[in-house]
């Protein structure tokens, strides 16, 4: 068994990609948001919100984790939104 100092460095590497990734992502919902301003397009989509989050919730492989998965989910697209107001 790993000791803690080791599991905490695992989770500083992981942190970093998390970091990395969420940049990206945000950087690609402003792209999203200048794309839905030129063609006049709500922000608000409840539809797509749904089918991101049931879409990526039946990719999980630990389903003891879904309720936690679709918190973090709901959460990224609620900062996606304010992004994008």
């Amino acid at each position: 068994m790993k000791n803690l100092e080791e599991l905490r460095q695992e989770i500083d590497v992981i942190d970093d990609e998390i970091r990395k990734l969420f940049e990206e992502r945000m950087n690609i919902v402003k792209q999203v948001r200048m794309f839905k301003k030129e063609h006049q397009i709500q922000i608000l989509d409840k539809k797509r919100e749904e089918e991101v989050i049931d879409k990526n919730i039946k990719k999980l492989n630990d389903d003891s984790l879904k309720g936690s998965y679709k918190k973090f989910l709901e959460f990224l697209i609620e900062i996606s939104k304010e992004l994008q107001q």
